[in-house]
């Protein structure tokens, strides 16, 4: 999120919250002066008592009822602040006024009782105007009691002194009201500092939902480039599968059909994960699928791609890629590496890594890759995976290692390679448990089916011709097959 949408947020958020405390206040106002109706009722009921009748509590009463009224009125008009600041005025200053009347009176049990009630006033100051407005309350009620101490101890004066006297009663009052303006302000601070982070948290939560969001979009893109299987092309059957460690993956896979009928075949890996990755990705998508249609064998190709890499400057984003070119016609597969796992060829009961050793795209200018040639035969499959699988760890850290691999390749299904792909991912993820998945995982088989057997005979010519060619296949692909140490595998 830029700044200036932040900036954005935190406004509305602002405007939310002081909507929100104008609604508190207009409920909280609407309560407090019910409550205040209702006593100033008990009180009238009190005062009709001979021994409590005073012409000025009336007066106070009588004003009070009509404040209460006033107050209503601004509340249904939506000018709750005012109606908050002229409640807690008058209620202050109708006890103020009652006190005053008792320290003219000179009964100073009465005055100190209502003088010890001012600080429910500070409380409800506090409550609905904040610890400042509170603290003016504070200040001004402890004025006016400080003064009629004053003043009913110089009218009638004690043998202890004006000061003494007036300080003895006046001390605990002060104390007692500061320490519940303390309390006031102590309390508002730490709500305002939970309210920030509040908002904080909230806007930090709105930044993730938009992330995840745009991840989850850049997640669709990057699916939907991901191309389809091909159809089966004669007796050739081909399956994908990618799965992201995070929302966007470096890994990728890629089928480009070719003017002659031949099938450009990618699959590689991008250092790094998540974001960077992904765009790494799509670039070197990109640049592979344009040089496939210029140039034709994959040696040229992924040479063409690694300078243009290196000339961009990419400093530590390398790319592992296997480039095959597909022939259907002749049931050839032509490849080259650029530091990607070897291929496994599954043939028979034997499991077979086949490849060279090369650096990846992008580590250097200059680099050349070289090709190796498959003769497919019927029943054959190749897999076609990135390092994700081998590297995926267990709970107790165990890597799942090379030779699990090849022992799972060994157990899947040798005639179905969507079930064989389904079995592999299956075992790499009942290892992993319950662990997060670490690291992209990409895997594409390549299934040569076996060829239909025909209900007429064949000549013995027929079947002398098909003898030779079978063992010219059989030694072109001794020539072919180059068995490659496990460690190796890794470059």
């Amino acid at each position: 999120m830029k700044p200036r949408d932040a900036k954005v947020v935190n406004e509305l958020l602002g405007q939310i919250d002081a909507q929100n405390k104008q609604l508190r206040l207009r409920k909280m106002l609407r309560m407090l002066n019910n409550l205040v109706v209702l006593l100033t009722i008990v009180a009238l009921l009190i005062m009709l008592i001979p021994p409590f009748s005073h012409p000025l509590y009336y007066a106070i009463v009588v004003t009070s009822l009509a404040v209460n009224g006033w107050i209503e009125w601004l509340i249904r008009q939506k000018r709750e602040q005012i109606g908050a600041i002229l409640l807690v005025i008058w209620t202050n200053l109708g006890v103020l006024l009652i006190m005053t009347a008792n320290a003219i009176e000179h009964d100073l049990l009465r005055m100190t009782m209502f003088a010890e009630t001012t600080p429910l006033f500070v409380i409800l100051a506090g409550l609905l105007l904040g610890w400042r407005f509170a603290g003016m309350v504070t200040i001004g009620n402890l004025m006016v009691i400080f003064a009629a101490y004053v003043a009913i101890f110089t009218i009638n004066p004690t043998p202890r002194g004006i000061f003494e006297e007036s300080t003895g009663f006046f001390i605990p009052i002060l104390i007692y009201t500061i320490l519940v303006w303390a309390a006031i302000f102590f309390y508002q601070w730490q709500l305002t500092t939970s309210q920030q982070r509040l908002n904080q948290a909230r806007l930090q939560l709105m930044q993730d939902q938009i992330i995840r969001y745009e991840l989850e979009l850049a997640r669709n893109i990057q699916q939907r480039l991901y191309p389809p299987p091909p159809p089966k092309l004669g007796n050739m059957q081909i399956v994908a599968r990618s799965e992201p460690a995070r929302e966007t993956s470096g890994d990728f896979y890629d089928f480009l059909s070719m003017p002659d009928g031949r099938l450009a075949i990618v699959v590689a890996d991008v250092t790094g994960k998540s974001i960077p990755a992904a765009l790494m990705m799509v670039m070197a998508r990109s640049l592979l699928r344009s040089h496939i249609t210029v140039y034709q064998s994959p040696a040229s190709i992924l040479r063409a791609t690694n300078e243009m890499l290196c000339r961009d400057g990419l400093q530590a984003q390398y790319v592992t890629a296997f480039l095959g070119i597909l022939d259907p016609a002749t049931a050839t597969l032509v490849f080259a590496t650029a530091g990607h796992p070897f291929p496994y060829l599954r043939r028979g009961d034997q499991i077979h890594e086949v490849g060279c050793a090369s650096l990846p795209l992008g580590a250097k200018t200059g680099l050349e890759y070289q090709e190796m040639t498959l003769t497919l035969q019927p029943g054959d499959q190749v897999f076609l995976l990135t390092d994700g699988f081998f590297e995926t760890r267990n709970a107790q850290r165990e890597l799942f290692g090379f030779d699990r691999l090849m022992t799972l390749i060994h157990q899947t299904d040798p005639t179905d390679p969507q079930r064989a792909l389904d079995q592999i991912w299956l075992a790499v993820t009942e290892f992993r448990g319950a662990l997060e998945q670490s690291d992209d995982m990409t895997a594409v088989i390549i299934q040569m089916l076996p060829k239909p057997h025909h209900a007429t005979a064949v000549t013995n010519r027929t079947q002398a011709l098909a003898n030779d060619a079978d063992k010219a296949n059989a030694a072109d692909h001794q020539a072919a097959i180059l068995v490659v140490p496990a460690g190796m595998s890794s470059a």
